[in-house]
C-alpha cells in the first residue's frame, strides 16, 4: 500500500534542506533579495542598489556637500530549472527517508549542478574585465594567486570575507603546493592535505567547484574587423565580418584591435544582425582605437577558465520557488532557499509523477569586486 506520509509538503521540506546543504556556489554570494522575490510577489526582477562612492577633501574652512550617487542593477530570475520523476510502484511504497535518499537527493543534485554552473558562468562573465595571467590557462603557482590578489588590492576590495572559487584542475595543482600542505604555513595545512581540502591562504577561503567550466565566448568565428571609425570614449564599437549572420557574442568575451594594445571586454550579450553589430565594451574606446580606424583586425582572446577571486557582496543571487499549483503542490524553504514540489496522477497512463522546480537569478553587481586569475 502506498505510503500516505509522502506528501508534497514533506518532500518539499526535505528537498529544500538537501538543496541548501549541498549547494556550493549558490551559497557563496549575497542572497539578501530572496525574501522580496519569494513566491513572485513582485514579479521576477528586483533592483539591487550598489553603494555610492565619495571623495575625502582637504578642509579649508567649509565643507562641500557630495551627492549620494547610487546605481541600481536588475537581479532577474532568468532560469527555471526542474526535474520530473515518474514514480514506480516500488518508489510509491517507500517511507519518507528512503524516498529522500533514492528520489529527492538525486533530483536536487541535478538542480544544484544546474544552479552552480549558471552562477559560476555569471561570475566569470561579470568579472571578466579584471584578468591576471594568460587567458585560457588554469593557475598553478603562488605567483598566479598573488597576481590576481594584486588586482583586488588595487581595486580596494574589502579584505574580510574574500573567497577563491576554482575549477578542479587548479585545485589539483594547488593541493601539491607547499604553502597549502606544510605545517610551517599553519596547522591546518597537514589537516587539509589529509582531507584533500585547501586551507585558508593569502586572505582567501578556497573552494573547488566541479561545475566550473571554460567561458563560452559565443559566435566569434570569422574575419572580424572594425566597421567605420570608432568614436572616442564610446562604450560600443561596430564590428563586422562574423561568420554567423545572427549569432551571439557573449558577455565576458575579450578582444584586441590591431593598432591598439587595450584589451576590451564585452559587457552584455549581443545578437548579431547580418554578420555584424554594435558590441558593448569596457573600457570605452581609446584614442589608439580611433587611430586604428576602419577595417582594423580584431583578435579574440582565449576563453577564460573558471578561477575567480572575489568578495561575495559583489554578486547578487536568488533561488526562489514558484507559487504552488492549485492542487497537489507545496513550497517549502530552508535558510532562504525554497523549492516547489508538485505531485500528480494520470488516469490516461495510470502513472504518478513528481516535479521539483525552482527559479534562480544571479548578477555581478560590482564588476571590480572580483578577478579572473589565470596561469
Amino acid at each position: 500500500m502506498a505510503n500516505t506520509f509522502i506528501t508534497p509538503t514533506l518532500v518539499a521540506r526535505d528537498a529544500a534542506i538537501v538543496l541548501h546543504d549541498r549547494l556550493m556556489t549558490g551559497n557563496m554570494v549575497s542572497r539578501e533579495k530572496e525574501k522580496i522575490l519569494q513566491a513572485n510577489k513582485v514579479g521576477d526582477t528586483v533592483k539591487v542598489t550598489v553603494p555610492g562612492t565619495f571623495t575625502a577633501e582637504e578642509f579649508t574652512g567649509s565643507t562641500n556637500a557630495q551627492d549620494v550617487t547610487e546605481t541600481e542593477v536588475d537581479l532577474t530570475l532568468e532560469h527555471h530549472f526542474d526535474v520530473r520523476v515518474d514514480l514506480t510502484t516500488k518508489q510509491k511504497s517507500l517511507e519518507l527517508d528512503g524516498f529522500t535518499r533514492l528520489v529527492t537527493i538525486p533530483a536536487m543534485d541535478a538542480i544544484l549542478d544546474a544552479i552552480d554552473t549558471y552562477f559560476v558562468d555569471t561570475m566569470v562573465r561579470g568579472f571578466a574585465r579584471n584578468v591576471s595571467g594568460t587567458e585560457g590557462t588554469d593557475p598553478s603557482t603562488k605567483a598566479h594567486i598573488v597576481a590576481g590578489r594584486k588586482i583586488l588590492q588595487d581595486n580596494k576590495v574589502v579584505k574580510n570575507g574574500r573567497l577563491a572559487l576554482i575549477d578542479t584542475t587548479a585545485e589539483a595543482s594547488f593541493l601539491q603546493l607547499t604553502m597549502f600542505s606544510d605545517a610551517d604555513f599553519g596547522g591546518d595545512g597537514p589537516l587539509g592535505l589529509r582531507e584533500g581540502n585547501l586551507p585558508r591562504r593569502l586572505g582567501f577561503d578556497w573552494f573547488a567547484d566541479p561545475n566550473g567550466s571554460e567561458h563560452d565566448r559565443g559566435d566569434i568565428a570569422g574575419t572580424v574587423l572594425t566597421d567605420g571609425v570608432p568614436v572616442l570614449a564610446a562604450t560600443t564599437v561596430h564590428l563586422d565580418g562574423f561568420t554567423a549572420a545572427a549569432g551571439t557574442v557573449k558577455k565576458g568575451t575579450r578582444f584586441t584591435v590591431a593598432g591598439d594594445t587595450q584589451v576590451y571586454t564585452v559587457t552584455a550579450d549581443l545578437t548579431l544582425a547580418s554578420n555584424e553589430g554594435d558590441i558593448p565594451i569596457y573600457p570605452a574606446v581609446s584614442a589608439a582605437l580611433v587611430i586604428a580606424g576602419n577595417d582594423a583586425a580584431v583578435t579574440f582572446k582565449s576563453a577564460l577558465q573558471a578561477d575567480v577571486l572575489y568578495h561575495p557582496n559583489s554578486v547578487a543571487g536568488a533561488i526562489v520557488a514558484p507559487s504552488p499549483l492549485n492542487m497537489g503542490s507545496a513550497v517549502e524553504g530552508y535558510k532562504g532557499i525554497s523549492i516547489r514540489v508538485s505531485m500528480s496522477s494520470s488516469t490516461v497512463s495510470l502513472s504518478d509523477s513528481i516535479v521539483y522546480d525552482v527559479y534562480c537569478g544571479c548578477e555581478v553587481i560590482q564588476p571590480n569586486g572580483g578577478v579572473i586569475f589565470q596561469g
